[in-house]
């Protein structure tokens, strides 16, 4: 088992977040995570990361305890987030922010550019417009950036904070199929996404969060016809 969440309790501010939160992903799985805004997702993620501390429970990432340990320790191991919303460097070059994603194996200039060529095979607009100012790029291309700095840290499982958001549906479609391929080549991915639909479509398991506890589990199929999914989160 590659990511192994069990019983994680998060207060912030006083306020419980996160109640007895289980779940885990296999090796090579695409796993969802789907639930209304606030349900608790982004704290979830955070926590795995170590951004936000855990107050209970366990965070098992590769058979070794995880849980509020350092943020900055956690990329070289191959865990690796995409954060909602972005979060790029804006004043920074596309090409200056995917190798932000290189930071742990800087010094190692041929594995840079190996890993720096992949994401441009994947995003051959970032590479035609490597020296442009991150800030000038299309929502969606903002996307394609945030998601190749978190393959340039070379991510056993690659967990993604609300892929869609503010993303028109056609770019929303082909990044869903992007990820997807990342998932065929070997990368476990746990997604977080409000837009059920589709994340629910490609998910081989997914969990429903609602008021920071997993409600529902099941594969995406079975989520995907569940009634109650139907109504709360697909408009059916």
């Amino acid at each position: 088992m590659l990511l192994q969440i069990s019983s994680l309790n998060v207060t912030l501010s006083g306020l419980k977040i996160l109640q007895d939160v289980s779940l885990h992903i296999n090796e090579g799985e695409l796993v969802v995570v789907v639930g209304a805004n606030g349900a608790g997702k982004s704290t979830l993620l955070r926590t795995i990361t170590g951004l936000n501390p855990a107050e209970s429970g366990s965070i098992q990432y590769m058979g070794k305890e995880i849980a509020n340990q350092s943020p900055t320790t956690l990329p070289a191991t191959g865990l690796c987030m995409v954060p909602e919303g972005r979060q790029l460097f804006p004043e920074m070059t596309a090409k200056e922010n995917l190798l932000i994603g290189a930071y742990h194996y800087r010094k190692d200039s041929k594995r840079v550019a190996n890993n720096l060529k992949k994401v441009y095979e994947m995003f051959p607009v970032l590479e035609k417009n490597a020296d442009r100012i991150a800030s000038t790029f299309s929502g969606g291309e903002q996307q394609m950036i945030s998601i190749g700095r978190g393959l340039m840290s070379e991510p056993k499982i690659l967990m993604i904070d609300e892929l869609s958001l503010g993303l028109a549906p056609m770019v929303t479609e082909a990044l869903f199929k992007t990820i997807k391929e990342l998932n065929r080549s070997g990368i476990s991915i746990m997604l977080i996404e409000q837009n059920a639909r589709q994340a629910l479509k490609i998910a081989d398991r997914a969990y429903v969060m609602e008021s920071g506890r997993i409600v529902m589990e099941g594969s995406g199929e079975e989520l995907l016809n569940d009634d109650h999914v139907r109504v709360a989160y697909l408009g059916l």
